[in-house]
């Protein structure tokens, strides 16, 4: 008798734990229809008659960013981010590439609909942090997109408004 109460225990529990688990558990986010959300032309103010434009378009089921600045009307260009989602860990991974040949690489994801945060890292390894980025929708056209260093401290923070 002794055997059979334990037994019954020990799938009372697993029962009861599998269910509060189901219970607590999210909906998964769709990360790329939710990155869609920066397709287009968005720009802020950086500075006294200074812009920064970012074109983000799709490419296939990725993303490419041409980002400029525009100071006193003259536009040139800044960087490309080439962007991707990796199914592996569920987080996009992205390449800059500057004018010069210079590099930096991040890896980020949105924790809720509005908010997609990430990590400046070293040549994709999460364990060397440089920096850190925030942005957040504050609607259709208009998120915030704040940058930190490797403190946690504020760096700068940008306004950026959808053109197109």
């Amino acid at each position: 008798m002794k055997p059979l109460i334990i037994t019954l225990t020990i799938l009372l529990f697993s029962f009861n734990t599998d269910y509060l688990n189901a219970q607590t558990k999210q909906a998964k986010l769709n990360q790329i229809e939710l990155y869609k959300q920066f397709v287009g032309t968005w720009q802020a103010e950086v500075g006294a008659d200074s812009l920064e434009v970012r074109e983000c378009r799709e490419y296939g089921v990725s993303f490419v960013i041409e980002v400029s600045r525009v100071i006193n009307g003259q536009k040139s260009p800044s960087y490309i981010n080439n962007i991707s989602f990796d199914s592996n860990d569920g987080k996009f991974k992205g390449f800059l590439l500057y004018p010069n040949g210079g590099y930096f690489t991040w890896i980020g994801n949105f924790s809720d609909k509005n908010s997609f945060s990430g990590k400046i890292v070293f040549n994709f390894m999460p364990e060397v942090v440089w920096s850190e980025f925030h942005a957040e929708f504050i609607s259709p056209t208009e998120f915030t997109c704040t940058n930190f260093n490797q403190e946690g401290n504020q760096t700068i923070i940008m306004k950026f408004v959808k053109i197109n």
